[in-house]
C-alpha cells in the first residue's frame, strides 16, 4: 500500500508541476513577444518622429533659399546651354548659394545637389568639382522627379553620400521644368539627434551590394565590413557611436528584414533589446539600409527572474501539500475504515443496480482534490510574493553593504510574520478537509459559513465578487457532520462564483447570504447571486446527477446533486432554488439542533 501511494502521488506530482511550469513559461514567452512588439513600436515612431524633423526643415530650406527668384533665374538656362555656358551658370549658382550652404551645414544639412532635366549632375556643393555624370540608372529618386514632376523623399545611395534625401522638381514662372533639387541630411545627423533626444545606442548598416554598385571608387573608404557579410557600417557612425558587440547572428535576421519588417530580439546573455529598423527606397522599395537600436533591459530580467522563483516555489509548495496528502493517506487509520466502508456501500450499490452514483462520487474526489489545490494557491500566493520579496532585499541590501541590523531585523520579521500565516492557513486547510468518520455533531452554522467564506475569499477577491451577510443575532445549532456541511456551503457558493464568471457584463457582483431561524425546529439559510439567473427551461433540473450547462472541460454536473443528497439523506433538510432579482436564490433547510439554553427558553 505504502509503495502504490508513493508511485500515485509522485505521478500526480509530476502531472501537476509539469502543467503549471509549461504555463509559467507560455506566460512568460507571451509577455517577451508583447514586450518586444512595445519596444518595435515605440523606437519605429522614435525613428518616424526625427524623420519628419529634418522633412519640415528641407521644406523649409526650400522655400526660403532655393525656390526664390533669383536661384531659378540663375539655373533656369543651364539645361539649354553648352559646356562653356553651364560653367559660367554653375560657377554663379556656387557664389550664390556658398554663405547659405555654409550655415545650413550647422543644422546638418549635408548635400545640396542641382541635377539637369535629363538626370545630369550639375552642380554638388559639397564636391563643386565632381559634375555632369548621369545619374539615371545611380539615383532613382532624381530620375523619378525629373521624369514625373513631382517631390519624392527617402533614404538613397549615391555617389559619394548616402543620405536621408528630400528632392524637389523646380519651375520657372511660366512652369517650365528645368531640372530638380536635393536637399539631404546624413545618416549621422539622424542618429546624433535621436541620441539626443531619446538617448539611444545606435548603429546603421548599410547593404553592401549597393554601395558596391553606386559608389565612385575612391569613396568606399566611408565603409568598414561589418560582422554580416550582407552590409556595410558607415564609418562616420561607427567612430562616434560604436555598435554593441552581441552574440546573436545577425545573418538570421536577413532574410526578415529583407522583407521590410522591422523587428527587436532580446540579448539575453547581455540583458539588453536589439531593435532592427528596416530603411527602403522609395523608388524600388527594396530594403537598403537598417538602423539598430540597442538598449539595457531590466523588464524580462526581472521577469526571468520571477519565473524561476515561480518555477521553485512551485516545487517546493505542491512538495509540501502532497507529502500533507501523503502522510494523512498513510497514517489516519480512520481513513483506511472509511475507504472500506466506501467499498462496502459500493459494492452494495452495484447489486442494486446503482453504479451511477458510485462514479458519481469517484468524480466528485477527484474534482475536490482540484478545488483544494486552486483555494490553497490563492491564500499562499500574496504571503509568497511578500517572504520572496524580504528575501532579495535581504540579498540585494547584503551584496550592496547596505543591511543594517534595523533592516534586518524587519525583513526576518516580515518573513516569519507571513511563514506564521502559511502556518495559520495550513492548519484551516487541514481542518478543512479531516475526515471524520460521518460523525454527526452539533456545528454553529454561521461559524462553518464564515470559515468556508474565508477560505473561498481569495477566489472571490479574484473574480471581484462581494459577499453580504445577513445573520440572525442567535446562535444557531444544527446535527451535522463536518465535512459535509463545508462541502454543501462549498458547493452552492462556488455555484454562485462560476454563475458570474459566465456572465462577463456584471458591474457589481454580490452574493447575499441570510441566516436565520424559520420558525422553532427549523433554520432557513438563502444565498442570492446576482449573475442573471437560471434559465427557466432547466431550473428544475440543476439537481438531477450529470446535468451542467458548463463546458465538459470544467463542468462535471455531481457537485449540485451531491449537495442534494447530502442535505436531503444525511441531514433530513431540504434545497431548493427559485429567480429573484436578476438572480438565482438557493433555499437551504436544515432541523434546528435544540441546545440547554433553547429548551430553557422554551420552558
Amino acid at each position: 500500500m505504502k509503495k502504490n501511494l508513493i508511485i500515485k502521488f509522485s505521478i500526480l506530482y509530476f502531472l501537476l508541476t509539469t502543467f503549471l511550469i509549461t504555463l509559467y513559461i507560455l506566460q512568460y514567452e507571451k509577455n517577451i513577444i508583447n514586450y518586444l512588439d512595445k519596444k518595435t513600436n515605440q523606437h519605429l515612431l522614435q525613428f518616424k518622429a526625427i524623420y519628419d524633423e529634418y522633412k519640415v526643415l528641407s521644406n523649409l530650406i526650400f522655400d526660403t533659399d532655393i525656390n526664390t527668384d533669383k536661384t531659378i533665374n540663375i539655373f533656369k538656362e543651364a539645361y539649354k546651354s553648352n559646356e562653356l555656358e553651364k560653367n559660367k551658370i554653375r560657377e554663379e549658382l556656387l557664389n550664390h548659394l556658398a554663405l547659405k550652404y555654409e550655415k545650413l551645414k550647422r543644422y546638418n544639412l549635408k548635400q545640396l545637389h542641382f541635377h539637369l532635366p535629363d538626370n545630369e549632375s550639375f552642380l554638388r556643393m559639397h564636391r563643386p568639382k565632381k559634375y555632369g555624370d548621369d545619374l539615371t540608372k545611380i539615383r532613382s529618386t532624381v530620375k523619378y522627379v525629373n521624369e514625373y514632376k513631382e517631390y519624392i523623399d527617402g533614404f538613397e545611395e549615391g555617389r559619394i553620400f548616402n543620405g536621408f534625401r528630400f528632392v524637389y522638381p523646380l519651375f520657372t514662372k511660366d512652369n517650365e521644368h528645368i531640372g530638380s533639387v536635393e536637399i539631404s541630411f546624413s545618416v549621422l545627423a539622424m542618429v546624433e539627434t535621436m541620441y539626443k533626444t531619446y538617448n539611444l545606442n545606435l548603429s546603421f548598416l548599410i547593404k553592401k551590394d549597393i554601395v558596391d554598385k553606386k559608389l565612385f571608387k575612391d569613396e568606399l573608404y566611408n565603409y568598414i565590413e561589418s560582422p554580416n557579410k550582407n552590409f556595410y557600417y558607415e564609418k562616420s557612425i561607427y567612430n562616434k557611436y560604436p555598435p554593441i558587440s552581441t552574440s546573436t547572428n545577425s545573418k538570421s535576421y536577413t532574410e526578415i528584414l529583407t522583407k521590410g519588417e522591422p523587428l527587436s530580439v532580446l540579448e539575453n546573455d547581455l540583458n539588453i533589446v536589439k531593435t532592427m529598423i528596416p530603411i527602403k527606397n522609395p523608388i524600388s522599395k527594396e530594403v537598403v539600409a537598417v538602423l539598430c537600436i540597442c538598449e539595457p533591459d531590466k523588464f524580462m530580467l526581472n521577469d526571468r527572474n520571477e519565473l524561476v522563483t515561480k518555477i521553485i516555489v512551485t516545487y517546493l509548495l505542491l512538495a509540501l501539500v502532497f507529502f500533507l496528502f501523503y502522510k494523512q493517506a498513510l497514517g489516519k487509520d480512520k481513513l483506511i475504515r472509511l475507504n472500506k466502508e466506501l467499498d462496502k456501500k459500493v459494492a452494495l450499490e452495484v447489486k442494486r443496480g446503482r453504479k451511477q452514483d458510485v462514479h458519481i462520487f469517484n468524480q466528485s474526489k477527484m474534482a475536490s482534490i482540484g478545488k483544494m489545490i486552486t483555494n490553497i494557491s490563492h491564500q499562499w500566493r500574496q504571503p509568497l510574493s511578500v517572504i520572496t520579496t524580504c528575501a532579495s532585499g535581504l540579498k540585494v541590501e547584503k551584496e550592496m553593504n547596505m543591511l543594517d541590523n534595523k533592516h534586518f531585523e524587519n525583513f526576518t520579521n516580515s518573513i516569519l510574520e507571513q511563514a506564521e500565516y502559511l502556518s495559520k492557513t495550513l492548519d484551516s486547510f487541514r481542518e478543512y478537509i479531516e475526515v471524520d468518520d460521518k460523525k454527526k455533531e452539533p456545528l454553529e452554522v454561521k461559524n462553518n459559513m464564515d470559515k468556508i467564506l474565508e477560505f473561498l475569499n481569495p477566489t472571490f477577491q479574484d473574480n471581484h465578487i462581494k459577499v453580504l451577510k445577513r445573520y440572525d443575532e442567535d446562535d444557531i445549532y444544527i446535527l451535522a457532520v463536518r465535512s459535509e456541511l463545508i462541502e454543501i456551503f462549498n458547493a452552492v457558493l462556488t455555484n454562485a462564483k462560476d454563475a458570474f464568471i459566465k456572465s462577463k457584463n456584471i458591474d457589481s457582483k454580490t452574493i447575499d447570504i441570510t441566516i436565520r431561524k424559520k420558525n422553532k425546529d427549523h433554520v432557513l439559510i438563502t444565498i442570492k447571486d446576482n449573475a442573471g439567473g437560471i434559465d427557466e427551461d432547466i431550473i428544475d433540473k440543476i439537481f438531477d446527477p450529470y446535468f451542467t450547462t458548463k463546458h465538459e472541460s470544467i463542468g462535471t454536473g455531481i457537485s449540485l446533486y451531491l449537495t442534494y443528497k447530502l442535505i436531503t439523506e444525511s441531514l433530513d433538510g431540504n434545497i431548493y432554488v427559485k429567480n429573484r432579482d436578476k438572480g438565482a436564490k438557493f433555499y437551504l433547510e436544515f432541523p434546528l439542533f435544540q441546545t440547554k439554553s433553547d429548551e430553557n427558553e422554551q420552558i
